[in-house]
């Protein structure tokens, strides 16, 4: 399975079926980040430049035609259908042992070489070097950041997981990453595949100027003269996002957009980027609503880094007590979600644990804190987790939000579940669902 079978399958296609890949590949990994950074990437290039683009990102939420778009319009049923007939009939005749990923990949790079496109931006699956995508040819590659996360499948340690990471620079390829940590893991991989690392921090610098509750406004200056200045209308741009992560996600993405323009000797200017930013599928960003009397602020934010990051901002930003509602998907690290539920019980925050639908990845509420409970040594910290209350079903989260006695609730662990939540209550009270001023 993975990078060895795509490998496979691609050269089968070109031998006998004379189908090749004639079109550039970014591809994108990191801990977290790395899906809002592959739609930012999309979207900034979409905008400004006349080349049709690929995307090939997860996880899908209501269909999984979400998962593979061109100029950002999902792939319609009956082609998925079609192509996936394809690739199932060359999988079985030529015995490739693919997994459902696997299929899922080469089912976008048949559409993508069937389609004529320009640029096909990928994100991993898990990882980088064993990963499905990694077959692919990349002449630019993304490592957003390097955490603890999938450590049953990358390895227990930053630097194993970093080494899997940057298992997916090329040769002579472009290097773009915001990681500090396995970053010496990543410097290495680039001097031996004779590859050029650029950090964003290197080019802009970010100035806090608004912070008003419930969006940041940021100042982004250029640092360097290594961008042209005919690029941008200024020399500073004015954006605003919800959270800091997303302003990094965006930069990221801004950076790699640059260095793709540069090596392709695109001319183009970068005259509106706030567009780029508000059109981002909505699923897939922090949002703040209005729900009843209540603020709901839904941010997919789903390993430990990003969680804390999360909470760090929060307790900054807001002024008053917020409840918690939680869900986490499987292969979480126990011992880092006991850690940070503790950090917030003691901040006295109120914590529901819930869980999403997808049957094969949520991770059940009364086992997660029965196993947490059972783990803790010190009593204390038993008698803390006892506190924590428990929202399931999924269809009774509605109800509950209204018995929560906090006006501020932060819904978040899981992007799945924070889509789920999303939709279920835009779609049973849509007149008392609006966005946040």
């Amino acid at each position: 399975m993975g990078k060895i079978e795509v490998e496979k399958f691609l050269n089968i296609i070109e031998q006998k079926y004379n189908l090749h890949i004639n079109f550039d590949v970014i591809l994108v990994t990191g801990t977290s980040g790395k899906t809002t950074t592959s739609h930012y990437i999309n979207l900034i290039l979409q905008n400004f430049t006349n080349l049709k683009i690929g995307l090939f990102s997860k996880p899908h939420i209501t269909n999984i035609t979400e998962r593979i778009r061109i100029n950002y319009v999902p792939i319609k049923e009956n082609q998925l259908e079609q192509i996936q007939s394809f690739v199932k009939s060359i999988n079985q005749e030529h015995n490739l042992n693919f997994s459902w990923f696997d299929e899922l990949v080469s089912i976008a790079i048949i559409y993508f070489i069937k389609e004529k496109i320009d640029l096909a931006i990928f994100e991993i699956g898990i990882g980088g070097l064993k990963d499905s995508t990694n077959a692919l040819k990349s002449i630019i590659n993304v490592i957003t950041n390097i955490g603890l996360e999938h450590t049953d499948i990358l390895g227990k340690t930053i630097k194993e997981i970093a080494q899997q990471k940057a298992g997916i620079i090329k040769n002579k390829s472009i290097v773009v990453t915001n990681a500090t940590k396995g970053l010496k893991q990543i410097k290495e991989k680039a001097k031996q595949t004779n590859s050029k690392i650029y950090k964003p921090t290197n080019f802009f610098k970010i100035e806090k100027i608004n912070s008003q509750f419930p969006s940041y406004t940021y100042k982004i200056k250029l640092k360097t003269e290594t961008w042209k200045t005919d690029l941008f209308n200024k020399k500073e741009l004015t954006l605003k996002f919800n959270t800091y992560y997303l302003v990094e996600n965006f930069l990221i993405a801004l950076t790699t957009s640059l260095l793709y323009c540069q090596e392709k000797k695109i001319n183009t200017r970068f005259d509106n980027l706030q567009n780029c930013v508000d059109s981002m599928d909505v699923k897939l960003k922090t949002q703040i609503f209005e729900y009843y009397d209540k603020k709901i602020i839904i941010d997919t934010a789903k390993d430990y880094q990003s969680l804390l990051k999360l909470f760090k901002e929060l307790f900054t930003r807001i002024n008053q007590k917020f409840a918690v509602i939680l869900s986490f998907s499987k292969g979480k690290e126990l011992k880092l979600i006991k850690k940070l539920l503790l950090n917030l019980l003691e901040k006295n925050i109120k914590l529901y644990l819930s869980e999403h639908s997808i049957e094969e990845k949520k991770l059940n509420p009364y086992h997660l804190k029965e196993k947490l409970i059972e783990k803790s040594k010190k009593m204390e910290e038993k008698e803390k987790l006892k506190n924590l209350q428990i929202i399931t079903p999924l269809s009774q989260i509605e109800e509950e939000i209204k018995k929560i006695e906090e006006q501020i609730i932060v819904i978040t662990g899981s992007l799945y579940f924070c889509a789920e939540i999303y939709n279920n209550l835009l779609n049973k009270r849509p007149e008392n669902f609006q966005v946040a001023k």
